[in-house]
């Protein structure tokens, strides 16, 4: 074989890798630019929840396409969630044992606030609805109380409030809440937030170990965000 095409055949076997390990790095350690509320992000696509887990039934939903328009959707691992935000707990126990509690947040831009604004009504409504119909309150064990809004065989869906005399927020819709028992009679449960703080409005989730610090997610998240300012234009996929 002449020198020549042994050095080109050994290039190509140290190229192939090198191209492929090229284009797993970019998968992982590229960025996608976002706008939210007037102000360009460069997201590294290792926080993007549509890159990390997908679920077909997601893709329809705002924020989840290539070139999103004033929304993103954040998934920030439990432990660095833990590290920036004390009081976060990186794990939880569910109905297979405990599993790391990373951090699914929506967030869009929505200065004025039209897009929170009917959805806040409307679950303050529900809520109003339900105390006129005489659903309980409980206790709830994460602290609090709860307001039932249904309960089934194997599962109950409740409001979370620090209590029933507590003032309503006019940033923030009731927690809304979905329980269920193990097979050996332990709950686990997930309660849905929705704010608007700093002309954006957050929607996440979290289990009862974290709930206590659900009022600091958004200025958290808005933290993490800082970091990936930038003043380029936005919805262009860096190359």
């Amino acid at each position: 074989m002449r020198p020549s095409r042994r050095v080109a055949r050994l290039v190509a076997l140290l190229g192939l890798p090198l191209v492929l390990a090229a284009f797993a790095a970019e998968g992982r350690f590229g960025i996608t630019r976002y706008r939210l509320a007037g102000t360009a992000y460069a997201v590294p696509h290792t926080y993007e929840f549509s890159r990390n887990f997908r679920l077909p039934w997601l893709d329809a939903l705002p924020g989840l396409g290539r070139e999103p328009a004033d929304s993103l959707w954040l998934m920030l691992p439990a432990a660095e969630v833990a590290a920036g935000l004390p009081g976060y707990s990186p794990l939880s126990h569910g109905h297979a044992g405990p599993f790391a509690t990373d951090l699914v947040v929506h967030v869009v831009g929505d200065p004025d606030g039209r897009r929170f604004a009917p959805l806040h009504a409307r679950q303050w409504g529900i809520f109003d609805a339900r105390l006129a119909q005489g659903a309980p309150w409980r206790p709830d064990p994460s602290g609090g109380e709860r307001l039932v809004h249904s309960e089934g065989v194997d599962h109950r869906r409740f409001y979370r409030l620090p209590s029933r005399n507590a003032a309503r927020p006019a940033d923030q819709a009731p927690p809304g809440c979905l329980a269920s028992d193990t097979s050996d009679k332990r709950e686990v449960s997930t309660c849905t937030y929705l704010v608007h703080r700093d002309g954006l409005t957050y929607d996440f989730s979290l289990r009862p170990e974290n709930l206590a610090v659900a009022d600091r997610v958004p200025a958290y998240v808005l933290a993490r965000l800082a970091a990936w300012k930038r003043p380029a234009p936005a919805r262009e996929e860096a190359p």
